[in-house]
């Protein structure tokens, strides 16, 4: 994963600290970040994440004049500080997998009050990240308290600095990195303290790599009456999605859409609502969005979840012609060889989050994009799946709780749908995904802002 330079990151972060300089390091190269003040790297965090973070700690590696690695996690129960050492070992070691690593800083966002100011929410929990750390020989730089109105630093006592109650929140949302990541086309899923979205709610706000961003057009949404005349007319052939030929033209529809940001026409996006209802054309749209559609055909049948019957290549409504479905097949199988075995293990690596090569992020977000789409369908069919696919996203990026919603969504939609049972009790086993171990591999939110 590469690290995301900066310019001027102090060793203590604030200015008179210790009047030390910032840390060696190039001039910031064309498209680097200057991180000068605190307000800097807060307003960095809900970027590279892609939200607001609530009931969280935020932990970042810092070293060689960058940033390295952002872990967010959720706070620990209350009354569970038996338990802290543990906790606190688990994000040390994630941090280590940085091995540029010089220092870390923490952020706690909590709407717990904080009015003693000898006594801070999570005071034990940052004391005993600090021990842990320390005992890895990573100091902790500073660490901040991110409530509903204010924000202020744990370790700084220096009024001049650091005066109570705080600094406001608008220092953050407002910080020079903050507006410049804004004006380069980012955005994350905001928070009011008044409440927000529930918890696995699609954001309702533009999506950061929505295609309205690029200038193309939104597209329509498609009408109920089409969506469901669609799926009537498939749902009497339904084992016919799992026949080659059925199969080839859905994969090659999804393909289509996620090789391009341009918003599908009404009849794409029927298509893949009904498609989406199969689980054999669901999962390899998942593994179509991670390293391929090649991938995605070459593994169905190996597993087992495409029939061997072949014939002609129907032209589905909203897809592709046959003939370039027959081209796509052609390219998909070129150079395949001897290759069930290595397809079957390839194909389940990615649903498990766990190839060993990065995932392509930017066809996952356009996987997110559509799937955000199609949870606008009322059939639970589609909205079930749909929630699914982007509980497994948010699980596949590192971000379990807000996975742990979406799932939590999808089984209310569609009690007992076997993808979300199952995958939920994968988060709740505390089961994360192999991408998001591995700094290589991990999804960086910015990743996914041209």
């Amino acid at each position: 994963m590469p690290r995301r330079k900066t310019s001027g990151m102090d060793k203590a972060i604030h200015d008179d600290a210790d009047g030390t300089g910032p840390l060696d390091a190039p001039g910031p190269a064309p498209g680097a970040l200057s991180i000068r003040e605190p307000e800097d790297l807060l307003g960095f965090i809900p970027h590279t994440i892609g939200e607001w973070p609530r009931e969280s700690l935020v932990a970042v590696s810092v070293g060689a004049g960058s940033i390295g690695v952002t872990v967010r996690v959720d706070l620990p129960p209350p009354g569970r500080d038996g338990d802290l050492g543990a906790y606190a070992a688990a994000v040390r070691d994630y941090l280590l997998t940085d091995v540029l690593a010089e220092g870390a800083v923490l952020a706690v966002y909590t709407a717990e009050p904080w009015v003693v100011v000898g006594s801070p929410p999570q005071g034990s929990l940052v004391g005993a990240l600090r021990e842990a750390l320390a005992e890895a020989g990573l100091p902790l730089l500073d660490a901040w308290i991110v409530g509903e109105r204010f924000w202020r630093s744990l370790l700084c006592e220096r009024s001049s600095c650091c005066p109570w109650p705080g600094k406001p929140l608008d220092a953050i949302t407002s910080s020079q990195l903050g507006t410049e990541l804004v004006y380069r086309g980012s955005t994350y899923e905001s928070w009011e303290p008044s409440g927000g979205s529930a918890e696995g709610e699609p954001p309702r706000h533009a999506d950061p790599a929505a295609p309205a961003r690029s200038g193309a057009p939104p597209g329509p949404v498609p009408s109920d009456a089409a969506a469901e005349a669609l799926l009537e007319r498939l749902r009497g052939a339904e084992d016919a999605w799992w026949e080659p030929p059925v199969f080839a033209a859905a994969l090659a529809a999804w393909d289509d859409t996620l090789s391009s940001d341009r918003a599908p026409e009404a009849r794409r996006v029927a298509l893949l609502a009904a498609t989406l209802a199969r689980p054999a054309v669901r999962d390899a749209a998942m593994v179509s969005a991670s390293i391929g559609a090649s991938a995605a055909w070459r593994g169905s049948p190996a597993i087992g979840m495409v029939h061997s019957a072949d014939g002609p290549i129907p032209e589905l409504p909203g897809g592709l012609s046959a003939r370039d479905v027959e081209r796509l097949i052609l390219a998909w199988t070129e150079g395949e060889g001897d290759w069930p075995e290595g397809a079957v293990l390839e194909f389940g690596a990615v649903l498990l989050g766990a190839t060993r090569a990065a995932p392509d992020w930017r066809r996952i977000a356009r996987l997110e994009r559509q799937a955000r789409r199609l949870t606008e369908f009322e059939d639970p069919e589609v909205r079930a799946p749909a929630l699914s696919l982007l509980g497994w996203i948010c699980w596949a990026r590192g971000r379990g709780s807000k996975a742990a919603g979406y799932l939590r969504r999808a089984l209310t939609v569609q009690p007992g749908y076997r993808f979300a049972e199952l995958f939920a009790g994968m988060i709740d086993g505390g089961e994360l995904a192999g991408w998001a171990k591995r700094p290589e591999t991990a999804w960086r939110r910015l990743e996914d802002v041209a």
